[in-house]
């Protein structure tokens, strides 16, 4: 087991940029903003950020509001355009974002609320927002945007991001105006669908089941979609050069479906990254490294080395490799390492728990979600070098989820914030396999039908 602050598994990216178009709406539109005493921003001398919040985002996360403003240009430069296309309220989460944000020290003046939207909000009875779906082929808006410092995406349906930003796949004034004002040093941040449209490639809809079962579909009806069925890819806006983003990580049972679409991708994008709610991962370009904040993980899936079986039973896939960040490790791009927080301390050898077979599948198990059960029962425990999972509907086929320690494998961890744990764990084995099950509740009826059968036999 390696005892370095770094892991490090190669793979090769290929690093790529696209290029995507809209429309014109007048500047009346435009909520909360005025040119009065607002310092002219300063273009910043390293390229852009970005901040990328994988949805639920609680007015009380200062750790990712406040970085946000920082990157924007602190307190006084910061100048925020909210574009609320994916929303289907628009204006009420822009005035939620804007309240959150004046908790942190900005004015209600330095956020303005782009007209970019498909949905129509009835909170605000004056204006039809659905009206605005041209509104990125607006030259004036677009040129407003020289204005500003930062840019954030709210969330809701990705797909209506890239479809006024980037119809039939062209680039828009005003997104060719948003990737000028992150290449001169601003800052992009979005959350939820604001966060999946990031990469190159976008995953729309779907979950692990529908993904590892059935596959991938071009159909798409609506957002409930995105909450099962098969993987739905299209492409977003590829601001994040390196990998995949997924989001809602932690409650949306997103896991198996980013590591079908990475495979399936895998000569140019073999990694993702799926962040949890609450949580956001910070992407520095001066420095091509990412960081995870906030109140969760970003769990990091890399595919550059895992073997694709050709099992008619079922997807079958080994050697998938996954790293759980938070509490600031980073991951850096250009070494491909991970890096824990200076601040924590590896586990190998200094284990906490010396549990021969924890339990990891179910409500009931010691720490159901992934990041606690690779974090804490498998890197922080030496009575073990695997745990198994299992992903199943009853009878029928399911899946294996085998987590394994090998040479690749650290972890660490330390108490950040008072005594809340924050663990880490670089380079975990994954192997999916394909399982029949078959599951026989035993009853007492079933204990006598047993005993009825073995004395007739």
């Amino acid at each position: 087991m390696k005892h370095s602050a770094k892991y490090t598994y190669k793979h090769k990216i290929r690093h790529t940029f696209i290029s995507i178009p809209v429309s014109a709406l007048s500047l009346g539109l435009l909520f909360g903003c005025t040119e009065a005493d607002i310092p002219e921003p300063k273009p910043a001398v390293d390229k852009g950020s970005l901040v990328l919040v994988g949805g639920a985002l609680a007015g009380s996360n200062a750790e990712v509001y406040q970085r946000f403003i920082e990157l924007a240009g602190g307190e006084l430069q910061a100048r925020i355009a909210v574009i609320p296309a994916a929303s289907g309220q628009p204006v009420k989460y822009f005035k939620q974002f804007q309240d959150d944000m004046q908790r942190y020290g900005l004015d209600e003046d330095q956020m303005t609320l782009f007209p970019v939207a498909v949905s129509d909000d009835k909170s605000s009875k004056d204006v039809d927002e659905s009206q605005w779906r041209r509104g990125a082929t607006d030259i004036k808006l677009a040129e407003q945007l020289s204005q500003y410092t930062a840019v954030w995406f709210l969330g809701g349906d990705q797909l209506n991001i890239t479809a006024t930003l980037a119809p039939d796949g062209q680039q828009s004034v005003l997104l060719e105006a948003i990737w000028a004002l992150y290449q001169r040093g601003g800052v992009v941040g979005g959350t939820s669908a604001g966060a999946a449209m990031m990469s190159d490639v976008m995953i729309a809809a779907g979950d692990s089941w529908g993904a590892l079962t059935e596959g991938t579909t071009e159909s798409y009806n609506g957002m409930q979609d995105q909450e099962n069925g098969p993987l739905m890819l299209a492409r977003g806006l590829g601001f994040f050069p390196h990998a995949i983003i997924d989001q809602h990580f932690d409650r949306k049972a997103r896991f198996g479906r980013l590591i079908v679409a990475a495979e399936l991708n895998k000569t140019t994008y073999p990694m993702g990254f799926g962040i949890d709610e609450n949580t956001a991962l910070v992407y520095t370009a001066h420095n091509n490294s990412a960081q995870a904040i906030g109140a969760g993980a970003v769990t990091a899936i890399d595919v550059s080395n895992a073997r694709r079986v050709d099992n008619p039973h079922g997807y079958h896939i080994e050697n998938v490799r996954v790293s759980v960040m938070q509490g600031g490790d980073h991951y850096h791009f250009d070494t491909e390492q991970f890096v824990a927080n200076p601040l924590k301390s590896a586990t190998v050898g200094h284990e906490y728990l010396n549990l021969a077979k924890p339990v990891v599948s179910g409500v009931f198990s010691r720490n159901s979600r992934l990041k606690d059960m690779l974090t804490f029962d498998l890197v922080d425990n030496k009575g073990t070098k695997e745990v198994v999972s299992y992903l199943h509907q009853g009878d029928g086929v399911g899946f294996t989820l085998r987590f394994s320690q090998d040479d690749y494998t650290t972890g660490y961890w330390q108490y950040l914030d008072g005594l809340l744990d924050s663990g880490s764990a670089f380079g975990v084995k994954l192997d999916i396999v394909p399982t029949k099950f078959s599951i026989t509740p035993l009853t007492a009826t079933t204990a006598e039908a047993d005993k009825e059968t073995s004395a007739n036999n």
